[in-house]
């Protein structure tokens, strides 16, 4: 088969919504010129929801609606998965490791990497130190940005890409070890630099 193409906002809500069963909604809209539809300087700029609920999308609905808002995020409440949403190069620390135990759903912006993992297990992810570098966001009243949505792209897409079969999620728990690991390095490596200035 194919890559699904998520640089393709039709196909990439199509997949969300056929292959994963994922809730799927429009966002705000980046314009290159313009910036962010909030007219704030915000941090993702069209990668956040728009005021008020979220209203899902259709299969059926999906290109007329994205058609009529060229730029625009598409959100996805954390109500299938929780996500751990980390800076990126702790998250790519950690995906070194996690790639030889089995493949987790990673996407990635200019400074976050943000890891998958099921529903209600994020919390058993997370030491003590990871509290403090980690944001845990789960159930239906969070969210997350999903590709094509600006600045975002899939480290490793939540289907297979041969078969499009979505990866099994993994137990947050399964991911302390290599969690942690990356965050002691990182920690140590922040000390090697400051004892050599």
């Amino acid at each position: 088969m194919e890559p699904i193409n998520t640089r393709d906002p039709v196909t990439a809500a199509r997949a969300y919504l056929s292959i994963l069963d994922w809730p799927i909604s429009v966002g705000h809209r980046y314009r290159p010129r313009s910036g962010c539809t909030c007219g704030q300087a915000c941090a993702t700029p069209g990668a956040h929801p728009r005021p008020g609920a979220l209203t899902p999308l259709t299969t059926d609905g999906v290109r007329a609606v994205l058609d009529a808002a060229p730029g625009a995020g598409l959100i996805t409440p954390t109500a299938r998965f929780d996500a751990l949403v980390m800076p990126r190069q702790l998250g790519m620390a950690a995906m070194v490791s996690l790639d030889r135990v089995a493949p987790v759903p990673c996407l990635i912006d200019d400074t976050r990497a943000i890891l998958l993992v099921l529903p209600s297990t994020g919390r058993c992810a997370l030491s003590d130190q990871a509290l403090t570098a980690v944001e845990l966001r789960a159930g239906p009243d969070q969210w997350i940005a999903v590709p094509p949505s600006h600045g975002t792209r899939w480290d490793t897409p939540p289907w297979s890409e041969e078969t499009h079969a979505p990866i099994p999620l993994l137990h947050g728990g399964d991911l302390r070890p290599q969690l942690s690991e990356a965050l002691r390095s990182s920690w140590a490596t922040v000390t090697a630099n400051e004892v050599s200035q």
